[in-house]
């Protein structure tokens, strides 16, 4: 009897892990596996072209810099066909690009502050981490995970210096934490969330002022708020495969 209970639960546990992965992976537009494919041959082709150069359009070979301007296009609806290119892959440079890769269109980073000394070696298990996390709901469920997580805390609206390690548990989550973050920054107006969603959606310059001087630069609620909202109305094409996601970031580009 004990056996036919368990095997039960491991039959529930199976369909509700369907339930989410079906919920959360939309139908994937084709065009994603050929960008994806031509920036990979593109870089393979050009070994003498450093990583810095893998992900920018402003610098490499033209034919790269044309791979990576159509794959950066599809912004973070192409997450979940990343996901699962990661979910499957076995050659460790190519993992390696595809963890990358995903930082740079969803902002969702495995390896900041993760204590690993070599990125690359760790791949494997930045990836087993992430699909895991992707298959629980996690991501799907990120508003309501990190209100749990940050129900008790009070942002400080005055800080000097930002310490880009408080937030490590936010770029984990990436553009999944958007929605958190524009609530606590309308009603704790934090300087913390602010940071997270400047590196977020990349807008890497400006991060690195703003850790620097918070209290100088956009200071008010408002300032931080017309940025986040201008960002949510130019990028929403771009998240309108994401399913809630999307709902959320429609619901933050028609605030006025």
């Amino acid at each position: 009897m004990r056996s036919v209970f368990v095997m039960l639960g491991l039959c529930l546990t199976l369909i509700g892990a369907t339930i989410v992965k079906s919920t959360w992976l939309p139908p994937q537009d084709p065009g994603y596996a050929a960008a994806y494919e031509t920036w990979s041959r593109v870089i393979d082709s050009n070994p003498g072209v450093g990583e810095a150069s893998w992900l920018r359009v402003d610098t490499g070979p033209p034919e790269m810099r044309s791979a990576v301007a159509q794959l950066l296009s599809f912004g973070p609806n192409i997450t979940p066909f990343i996901v699962e290119q990661l979910r499957n892959e076995k050659d460790p440079l190519r993992l390696y690009r595809l963890i990358l890769l995903l930082n740079r269109v969803s902002g969702v980073n495995l390896y900041f502050d993760s204590g690993a000394e070599n990125f690359y070696e760790a791949a494997p298990q930045f990836r087993d981490r992430l699909v895991a996390d992707w298959d629980s709901g996690k991501y799907l469920n990120a508003t309501e995970s990190l209100r749990n997580r940050h129900q008790n805390s009070n942002q400080n609206q005055k800080l000097d210096r930002i310490d880009p390690k408080r937030l490590t548990e936010l770029r984990r989550y990436g553009v999944f934490a958007i929605p958190f973050i524009m609530e606590s920054v309308e009603s704790q107006n934090s300087p913390e969330m602010f940071a997270a969603f400047l590196i977020i959606t990349g807008q890497s310059d400006l991060y690195a002022d703003y850790l620097n001087n918070p209290s100088k630069q956009f200071f008010t609620r408002d300032q931080k708020l017309n940025l986040m909202k201008s960002w949510a109305r130019e990028n929403e094409h771009k998240l309108d495969k994401l399913n809630r996601l999307n709902d959320q970031i429609k619901a933050i580009a028609a605030k006025p």
